[in-house]
């Protein structure tokens, strides 16, 4: 129903608002407070686009960004626009919607999902730490020698600034 629902809200709003891609592979959330106060409240009951988005993560839609490679490709007319992709969500092509399934998962899945999680956390705060000590020890050594050096320099400058001073 969602699916349905959305696709259909799509195909009607408003193109200024909302509307599928020039090739119909995505659909463009234009104005998302504009879409979520007058165009998703006639379709769900609520006006939230961040439960909506979510909604659509769920069904293993993706976020397209369009982030320019170069400072001159920016357009700041379309950078607030909200791009989503499900290659089964395609205008023209409602009959492919039945193909899109909502993720599910059982408990025990998703248990196995924080345990794994939290290993791997684990091993990123491992590494973080080591991480940590080797660029301690790194800085260490840097700052001895920085500070040999300067020594040096300042007894080389000591050396030369006596010699200017011995009358030839």
């Amino acid at each position: 129903m969602f699916l349905s629902k959305t696709y259909h809200m799509i195909d009607r709003c408003d193109s200024s608002i909302a509307s599928w891609s020039e090739n119909g592979d995505n659909f463009v959330v234009k104005n998302v407070e504009q879409f979520a106060s007058t165009v998703l409240p006639q379709y769900f009951k609520h006006s939230n686009f961040s439960s909506f988005a979510r909604q659509l993560n769920f069904y293993g839609f993706r976020k397209l960004k369009a982030e320019p490679i170069l400072t001159a490709d920016f357009d700041a007319r379309t950078a607030s626009y909200v791009r989503f992709y499900h290659e089964k969500f395609q205008r023209n092509k409602p009959e492919l919607l039945g193909h899109i399934k909502r993720a599910t998962k059982s408990d025990a899945q998703a248990k196995d999902d924080v345990d794994g999680l939290r290993n791997e956390i684990g091993v990123l705060k491992d590494s973080i730490f080591t991480m940590r000590e080797q660029f301690d020890q790194k800085l260490a050594t840097m700052a001895f020698e920085f500070n040999r050096k300067i020594a040096t320099l300042s007894a080389e400058y000591d050396r030369l600034a006596t010699s200017m001073q011995r009358p030839v």
